[in-house]
């Protein structure tokens, strides 16, 4: 079981005392506060170095599953699938050809005649760092496209991690929208990023030819979110960014020019952030993390009016702090990503999501609650769930039934470990 390479993971972690993690990955968690709820444990799922899973709409019971490992040049990397619908899921390939595979996101297939999935990639570590845009075809027997096509033309150092679909030139084509990093680890190399789009070509987008990039603004680096409903508008997105250490929103203005509005540019390095209804007021607010070796933090900003208006105030609120690496080691830090979720479907009606916490390099999962159903309070509750003994990539829930799970991705166990939401 996943408790048991917990402990002795644990019991190596030389520069904690169980004081600090005094929970371990264990088959029942009780959750503090109100309401009898566990997160009773369900099962294990084995994979290679899982990092980055999705339960897509598209897919329905599918875990998608990117792995990645990084030793230089000989580093392998997975792109899977399981079908959690089965009490025992067989974890199926896709393909080992992607060099770090990122975000994935599922293609429609009457855009390229089959369902298909759009992968960023590549990373700062060293032999990984040149990446690229891809896309496959999202069945481990594929029958049109046999292999991976990359879209993006290598370019040293730069790497990618999410495109999403836009026809950005009004010639009836989805075209891809991403953003790209520039961050070798060597000191004297450049750090940057770039809001690009790809322009889908007239025929044969497939062929292996690179399509034509367009650069839109400065400043995204590793993920960004476009807005639920406003990207087809105008452009909409939000990014935390680790280079230039900020949050922002991007979007097209009146004469079709992509501006920036900095929301927060003492955030430190940024993470994740997302558009989420965070006090129930019926207005989507921004839930966003910063990425630091020590006293990382989970902000959320609120506004009314227009955020893309210069003179719209923004007020930020810090839900919780204190998230650090297991080291001081360089590339070490905390937290990840941050995802609001109600633990049923009775209570989504009724409060405030919760929200479920990577702890990424802290090897922790950690859940925020927020204190009252005001919508005027920001204070939270913070519980460590569990120390993992691993480092946690990019959890997901599966929303599609009344009860809740999480699957997280245990890296350095090679787990996926799925919990299910209950009250006693």
């Amino acid at each position: 079981m996943f408790k048991k390479s917990a402990l002795v993971a644990f019991a190596g972690a030389s520069l904690f005392s169980s004081s600090f993690y005094p929970v371990l990955a264990a088959d029942d968690i009780k959750v503090e506060g109100p309401g009898n709820w566990m997160m009773k444990w369900n099962r294990n799922i084995s994979v290679d170095k899982p990092g980055f899973l999705f339960l897509p709409k598209e897919l329905p019971d599918t875990l998608l599953i990117n792995s990645f490992e990084a030793t230089p040049f000989f580093g392998k990397d997975y792109v899977s699938v399981a079908n959690v619908s089965e009490v025992d899921p067989k974890v199926q390939t896709l393909t080992t050809s992607i060099d770090w595979p990122n975000y994935a996101t599922v293609v429609d297939k009457e855009v390229f005649g089959f369902q298909a999935l759009i992968i960023g990639a590549g990373f700062l570590v060293p032999s990984h760092a040149t990446g690229g845009v891809y896309i496959l075809e999202a069945s481990p027997s594929p029958k049109t496209l046999k292999k991976p096509v990359k879209v993006t033309k290598d370019e040293g150092g730069y790497f990618y991690h999410r495109g999403v679909l836009r026809d950005m030139n009004g010639d009836g084509k989805l075209d891809i929208v991403t953003a790209r990093c520039h961050y070798e680890v060597y000191p004297w190399s450049k750090k940057s990023g770039e809001l690009v789009w790809l322009e889908q070509p007239a025929t044969d987008a497939l062929s292996g030819t690179p399509w034509t990039m367009h650069k839109l603004h400065d400043g995204p680096d590793f993920l960004f979110t476009p807005h639920p409903t406003l990207f087809e508008k105008n452009m909409l997105t939000v990014s935390a960014e680790y280079v230039y250490s900020k949050v922002a929103i991007y979007f097209l203005n009146d004469e079709g020019v992509v501006e920036e509005r900095v929301i927060d540019d003492k955030c430190g390095h940024g993470f994740s952030a997302s558009w989420v209804d965070l006090n129930r007021d019926g207005k989507l607010d921004l839930l966003a993390t910063n990425h630091e070796n020590q006293n990382g933090s989970v902000f959320a900003y609120t506004w009314d009016g227009d955020i893309t208006k210069s003179d719209t105030k923004v007020t930020k609120h810090v839900l919780a702090t204190g998230f650090s690496a297991i080291s001081t080691s360089q590339g070490t830090a905390a937290p990840g990503d941050a995802v609001a979720f109600h633990p049923n479907a009775e209570t989504e009606r009724t409060d405030k999501p919760w929200i479920f916490v990577s702890g990424d390099n802290g090897n922790t999962i950690v859940l925020l609650r927020p204190t009252s159903e005001n919508g005027d309070d920001w204070a939270y509750s913070k519980q460590i769930l569990a120390y993992m003994g691993a480092d946690v990539g990019q959890n997901v829930i599966d929303t599609t039934s009344a009860v809740r799970s999480v699957y997280v991705p245990a890296y350095d166990n090679n787990e996926v470990v799925q919990y299910m939401f209950t009250q006693a």
